[in-house]
Formats: structure tokens, sequence, C-alpha cells
């Protein structure tokens, strides 16, 4: 900065501003720089509201699936309350309910899945074709269905047979002769 007697010159960026320009740069300066101020200010606050948006969406998404699960569990809890209510006024009547009508819905799936009696010495004993990478539940009594109760039947089966049998793409039947061989 260069000072002279009546007048003040400045030099900036090869440019020489009088006193009047300074005066009214300084003036535009502080201008905008309040304006971005109040820029950064308002960008701040819309985040901070954004955010918290965000925020409250996602609690919100949160406890309804976990009330739906609630409800869910509340329900069975019902039922099988009620269940044991009308087993408990059978047997102060003297009614004993039977096996099949004793067994809460929910638990049907676990008596299915206890193994039944030893079959007959004329008949082969059927193998768990669970046990075969690709086979679960229902692939092994569609295979049932169709007399296929061993390995060694899945074995001699060509893939396309066992593809009609379960229902399946014959790349997902050889897949699974494939693993029964193993």
């Amino acid at each position: 900065m260069l000072f002279f007697r009546r007048r003040f010159v400045c030099v900036t960026n090869c440019r020489i501003l009088m006193w009047s320009d300074l005066h009214t740069s300084s003036a535009q300066f502080r201008e905008r720089k309040r304006m971005k101020e109040k820029q950064s200010i308002n960008f701040v606050i819309g985040l901070t509201i954004g955010g918290l948006l965000a925020l409250l969406f996602w609690y919100w998404q949160k406890s309804t699936s976990a009330e739906d699960g609630a409800l869910k569990l509340l329900d069975r809890l019902a039922e099988t309350e009620r269940r044991a209510r009308q087993l408990k006024e059978q047997l102060q009547q003297g009614d004993l309910p039977t096996v099949s009508t004793a067994v809460p819905r929910f638990l049907a799936e676990a008596e299915e899945e206890t193994p039944a009696a030893a079959p007959p010495a004329t008949e082969t004993a059927a193998d768990d074709l669970t046990l075969v990478k690709g086979i679960g539940p229902v692939f092994q009594q569609r295979l049932q269905e169709h007399g296929v109760t061993t390995l060694a039947a899945l074995r001699a089966l060509p893939a396309e047979t066992v593809a009609n049998y379960c229902d399946i793409s014959t790349a997902r039947a050889e897949k699974i002769v494939a693993a029964a061989h193993n």
C-alpha cells in the first residue's frame, strides 16, 4: 500500500483503487460476506432439519415393523392360551382329547417331524433324501410321491425325470443327481 497526503491509493492484484473505489468495494464486500454467512446458516439449518426428518422416519419404520412382529407373537400367545383353557375344560368334564387335537397348530410341524414307527420288514427303509444337497422337505415329498424313497433310486434316475418329479429345471436336477452320487 502506498500512502499520499490527500489520497489513499491501494494496489491490489495489479489494479489501482482510489479511496472512493475502496470504500464502495468494502461495502460490497461486507454485503457479500453477510450473504455468504446467511447462506451457510441456512444450509446448516436445512441440513439439521433434513437429518431430523430422516431420523424420525427411520424410527417410525423401525417401531411399526417391531409392532407387527409383537402383534403376531401376541396372536400366537392368545391362541395358545385359548387352546389351553379349552383343554382344561375338557379335562374337567372328563372328555379326554385325542392326540391330534391336543397339539397347537404352531407345534404341529414338530409333531410331523418326529420319526414314525419302523417300517415293516418286507419294505426297504426309506432314506432321508434331505441329506442330499438341493433337496429339502418339499422335494423329498414330491420324490416320495413318485416312489423315489432311497438314495439308490435317486441315483438311478436321469436328471430329466427328477426335473419332472420336482417341477424344476433340468440344470438344477443335474446338480441334485450329482450331489446324490457324492
